[in-house]
């Protein structure tokens, strides 16, 4: 189907009958998926025949007129009713939209529009924010990820006609899918649509591996992000590690995580090259930081920090505003005497 930028006539009324006038879309750029118009009306009967004359009597009574034809039945409520932008009520139909760009559609019994779209090839990542406003109905809006056909978050508003924001982290490149549907009742109605993506602010995007370590410097802070994106149903705990590096003596140093995100319980391991762990500490608390731990270097070498998960995961889709671990960055500090 082909999307435009739209103009919906005002809701008169919900149901069958007012749905050809509600779900009229009149699109801003010379599109040509209006909605059908109700059908038309049936026609009016014939006259009735005039009565024959009698010999010498009275003429004829003139016949009753015939009744008039009942009028039509109004378009029906459906998929194609809906007109713009159908069919998509199927993952395999979904209509593909541009993200920033917003949408109008109308949902009708038992409608269902399915739309999809792909992150961009940023290395950090990002979230998307799905907006449906311009609601008369009850709507819910559902995210997907198309590698498994599995749902990652699905929610609705607590009143009929109240918009609806959802979120959910992204990864580079990947598909999803995004559904719009009744939550509850069968009344047909319009809403307007737009997805909005935005990149994290992640300097250790690329310190996902020993590979690609990031460096520290003695008693310098380095910045990193809890942030991970869905590429199927459930996100791993790995995807949220980052590394970082450094060259340090035998003997005592000391490491701080500092400024964790209030929706995060963290820790940090301490491994030598050969992935022999050091020391793993763990924050007191949820959003808690851990300000100081001392750690025994045994022998001089590169070492490797690793902030990661202590319990649980952040919320990464949602309903509402998004959670702080999208945004915020912890730091990384490591120092000796």
């Amino acid at each position: 189907m082909k999307l435009h930028a739209i103009t919906i006539l005002p809701l008169l009324a919900l149901g069958a009958a007012a749905f050809s006038q509600a779900c009229t879309v009149t699109s801003t750029n010379g599109g040509t998926d209006a909605g059908t118009s109700s059908g038309s009306s049936g026609s009016s009967g014939s006259s009735g025949s005039s009565g024959s004359s009698g010999s010498s009597g009275s003429s004829g009574s003139s016949g009753s007129s015939g009744s008039s034809g009942s009028s039509g039945s109004s378009g029906a409520v459906d998929g194609g009713a809906c007109g713009f932008g159908e069919p998509n009520d199927t993952r395999d139909t979904a209509t593909a939209i541009t993200l920033g760009t917003g949408y109008g559609g109308c949902l009708s019994d038992a409608d269902k529009d399915f739309y999809s779209f792909t992150a961009p090839a940023d290395a950090e990542g990002g979230y998307v924010v799905a907006d449906i406003t311009n609601v008369t109905g009850y709507v819910t809006g559902r995210f997907m990820t198309t590698t498994d056909n599995a749902e990652v978050y699905a929610d609705q508003p607590a009143n009929a006609g109240a918009s609806l924001k959802l979120y959910i982290a992204v990864s580079s490149g990947v598909k999803y899918n995004f559904e719009v549907e009744h939550y509850v009742g069968n009344d047909a109605f319009s809403y307007s649509m737009k997805l909005t993506y935005t990149k994290n602010v992640d300097p250790s995007a690329a310190a996902k591996s020993k590979a690609t370590a990031a460096q520290l410097t003695l008693g310098t802070a380095s910045p990193g992000v809890f942030s991970a994106g869905y590429k199927t149903a459930a996100i791993a705990p790995a995807d949220y590690d980052r590394y970082f590096k450094i060259d340090l003596a035998a003997g005592p140093a000391t490491v701080k995580l500092l400024n964790v995100p209030a929706d995060v319980w963290g820790q940090f391991k301490v491994i030598d090259a050969s992935n022999v762990e050091v020391t793993t500490a763990t924050a007191a608390n949820v959003g808690a930081s851990i300000p100081s731990q001392a750690v025994s270097i045994p022998t001089a070498g590169t070492y490797y920090i690793v902030p990661g998960l202590y319990v649980g995961a952040p919320k990464a889709a949602g309903q509402g505003a998004i959670p702080e671990s999208f945004t915020k960055q912890y730091t990384v500090t490591v120092t000796q005497p």
